[in-house]
C-alpha cells in the first residue's frame, strides 16, 4: 500500500503533464448584441474537443402594454469540435463545430412579467490558435457560420423578433493549459 499511493500520485502528475489541453475562454464580440460569455474546452483526442458555455444574456422585448422592457437571464451550450489542421492537435488549428444552446430569460415591466426561452441549433468553421508554447498561453478563437434560432413567450411578453436562420460568429480570448 505505501508503494501504490505514490506510484499512482505520480502516473496522475505524468498524465496531467502531458495532457494539457484546456481552454478557458470569454467571447468579447457577444457584448455587442447582449450577451456575457465564458467557455471551457476540453481537447478529448488530438482531432475533437468538447466545448461547454454559460451566458448571461439580456434582450429587449415588448410586453402587452406596448412598452418595451429588457429580459435577462442565463443559458447554456455545448459544442463539439472536430480539428483538421495536419501539423497541430486539438485544441489548435481549424476545426468545424456543431453546436446547441438554449436560454430562459424574465422581464418585468410594471405590473407585467414574463419569459422567453430560446434554443438554437448551430455549425461554425474557425481557427484556434493557443501562443506561448506547447504546453499554455494566451488562446484566439475565431469562427464563422450560421444557426438556426426559435424564441417562445410566456406571461405579459410579446415576440421577440428573434427566429430562423441568423449568422453566427465567434471571437474568444483566453487561456490554454
Amino acid at each position: 500500500m505505501r508503494k501504490t499511493l505514490p506510484l499512482a500520485l505520480a502516473l496522475l502528475m505524468f498524465a496531467t503533464v502531458n495532457a494539457q489541453k484546456n481552454v478557458v475562454k470569454v467571447n468579447p464580440l457577444g457584448l455587442i448584441f447582449g450577451s456575457l460569455n465564458a467557455s471551457y474546452e476540453r481537447a478529448l483526442s488530438d482531432k475533437s474537443a468538447i466545448e461547454f458555455s454559460l451566458d448571461y444574456t439580456t434582450v429587449n422585448v415588448t410586453v402587452d402594454s406596448g412598452e418595451n422592457a429588457k429580459a435577462t437571464g442565463l443559458g447554456l451550450g455545448a459544442g463539439y469540435k472536430i480539428y483538421f489542421s495536419k501539423n497541430n492537435v486539438a485544441p489548435r488549428g481549424w476545426y468545424a463545430e456543431p453546436n446547441l444552446n438554449y436560454a430562459s430569460v424574465s422581464a418585468s415591466s410594471g405590473n407585467e412579467e414574463g419569459k422567453v426561452n430560446a434554443f438554437s441549433v448551430g455549425a461554425l468553421g474557425g481557427y484556434q490558435w493557443v501562443f506561448g508554447g506547447s504546453d499554455s498561453g494566451f488562446a484566439l478563437d475565431l469562427g464563422l457560420g450560421f444557426q438556426y434560432f426559435s424564441a417562445s413567450t410566456t406571461g405579459n411578453v410579446n415576440d421577440t423578433g428573434l427566429s430562423g436562420f441568423i449568422p453566427a460568429a465567434k471571437l474568444a480570448i483566453g487561456y490554454g493549459f
